[in-house]
């Protein structure tokens, strides 16, 4: 999925770090251990935004018109700090005269403003969304998603009234579509990842899509009783119409193989083309088709994969959703804190980004329009050259997949906040020499198991025997959250105020390590 975004702020580089440094020592003192400063809150960063402001209108005044949209267009920002949300105000002229519903076009040039502000605030403030306003309304407000109106006039695609128990749809971004200005099936996304000549997005996106399929059937079996793909994610045959590969083409295709008398409700939307966009018909065809797709067969949950682009030294996993409904937040979240958990485990990707704000999905048609739970996650940006290397090695892309299932899993369980892999309590113990001493370790987190209870030796006195040790669990603990272990004293003749300093650690099977915790053994 492209992102459009325009020059680095670098005119106000020093005023953004100056502000920083004033709004983070008035917020806190650091003691020279800890780790990291606190971002300033919203109410804090006024003259950050002061700053921001001429630049973001700077930005909209060089976007490129639609047919109808006011010259000059006025830009606010307006940060709300009792709700942490950064309001874009753009006056009534920025929507289109001639504009009746929702387009994708229209959609991309909000999203586009929304990112460009998004990516100087990520890392810089806490923040929790950044969304545009038009004349005051949003854009929900403006056009509401198509599902709403359909419940309205009783035309809805839904064709019950209570989603599928357990029923997923994996949406892999884009594929090839037939352009009717070239005559030519053509891919969606046509540039290649940097470095490359020949990866593109619609392919890579196949490759997610299968991985967690896998993971989503495998471990996420308690909650999941069907997976099903917008698009043939692993068909070789040939479609005969386009003579390419069902697995190369978008959703549309697929869909209509699926259900063909479906055509004008679900892939077959603009028959005719938008005005101006007459050629790119199957392509507005294929956006709508994704989330009508999953409304249509009643799915319970629908996640969308994507690589994103834009400028060279933008980076880093992001997630869309439906910011004002509470279940697609809360989907998206988790997934958020899985996918960090998951891909900085891995030995190669320890400080991969991970963009802790969702991003505002409403201007997507494939998030809008979803009836259910959605959440869109780019995994990475193609258009950098390290994100772009991550995303086609293979323990980056399972990574990256176990932690969106994950996160799946966790939000199916019920789980509202970010647990990652912690001991809680782990007590020092004193015992006999050379006996078993039973302690319980205490933690939380969701461990993929078999689970490891590892220690390191700190110190280890004169003449006693210390090594390394671990043990291992097979399943969960009763209660959950605790493991039974043992310590043992490793010398024969004890010296009164010998102590053995250990730090113990958890580490699943999937890699991730919990914060080690230092503890020792007093033998007596």
């Amino acid at each position: 999925m492209s992102v459009t975004r325009g020059k680095k702020l670098t005119c106000i580089a020093a005023g953004l770090a100056l502000s920083l440094a004033f709004a983070s020592s008035a917020s806190s003192q650091q003691s020279p251990n800890q780790e990291e400063r606190p971002l300033p809150s919203v109410a804090q960063s006024s003259t950050i935004f002061h700053q921001l402001e001429p630049e973001l209108q700077r930005f909209v005044d060089q976007q490129p018109r639609l047919e109808g949209q006011a010259a000059r267009v006025t830009v606010r920002i307006t940060p709300e700090p009792s709700t942490g949300i950064v309001w874009i105000d753009l006056d009534s002229g920025y929507l289109p005269k001639t504009q009746t519903e929702f387009s994708e076009e229209f959609g991309d040039k909000l999203g586009e403003i929304e990112s460009e502000l998004y990516e100087y605030l990520s890392g810089t403030v806490q923040f929790k969304y950044v969304v545009a306003r038009i004349g005051g309304r949003t854009i929900n407000e403006i056009f509401p998603p198509d599902y709403i109106k359909e419940r309205r006039s009783k035309r809805s695609t839904r064709a019950a009234a209570t989603p599928v128990p357990g029923l997923v749809v994996i949406n892999p971004g884009h594929g090839k579509y037939f352009h009717y200005g070239d005559n030519a099936w053509v891919y969606e996304r046509p540039t290649p990842y940097v470095g490359t000549t020949n990866v593109h997005e619609d392919d890579v996106t196949l490759l997610f899509a299968q991985l967690l399929n896998t993971w989503l059937t495998s471990r996420s079996r308690n909650f999941v009783t069907e997976v099903r793909h917008t698009r043939a994610t692993g068909n070789p045959f040939i479609e005969p119409e386009s003579n390419l590969s069902w697995k190369d083409l978008a959703a549309r295709y697929y869909i209509k193989s699926l259900l063909p008398d479906e055509g004008p409700t679900i892939w077959n939307r603009f028959p005719e083309g938008k005005p101006k966009r007459r050629d790119l018909r199957e392509q507005d065809d294929d956006i709508a088709a994704r989330a009508r797709y999953a409304n249509h067969i009643n799915a319970e949950t629908l996640i969308s994969l994507h690589t994103n682009a834009a400028g060279p030294t933008a980076r880093g996993a992001l997630v869309m959703t439906k910011i004002d409904d509470p279940a697609s937040v809360q989907l998206s979240n988790n997934i958020l804190c899985y996918m960090k958990e998951q891909i900085t485990a891995q030995g190669d990707y320890p400080d991969f980004v991970i963009r802790p704000e969702l991003a505002n999905g409403n201007n997507k048609a494939e998030v809008r329009d979803a009836e259910m739970p959605t959440a869109l996650i780019e995994v990475g940006f193609h258009t950098n050259s390290e994100d772009a290397a991550a995303l086609q090695e293979s323990e980056f892309q399972a990574a990256a997949m176990k932690g969106v299932e994950k996160g799946y899993r966790t939000f199916k369980a019920g789980e509202t906040d970010c647990r990652p892999l912690t001991i809680t309590n782990v007590p020092a113990v004193t015992g006999p020499p050379r006996r078993d001493i039973p302690y319980t370790v205490q933690f939380v987190g969701s461990p993929t198991y078999p689970l490891y209870l590892r220690s390191k030796v700190v110190t280890c006195p004169p003449d006693y025997l210390c090594s390394q040790n671990s043990t291992q669990y097979i399943s969960p603990g009763s209660p959950p959250g605790t493991l039974n272990a043992v310590a043992r004293c490793t010398t024969a003749y004890p010296v009164s105020g010998s102590v053995i300093v250990l730090d113990r650690y958890l580490e699943d099977s999937d890699g991730v390590k919990s914060p080690m915790v230092r503890t020792s053994i007093t033998c007596v």
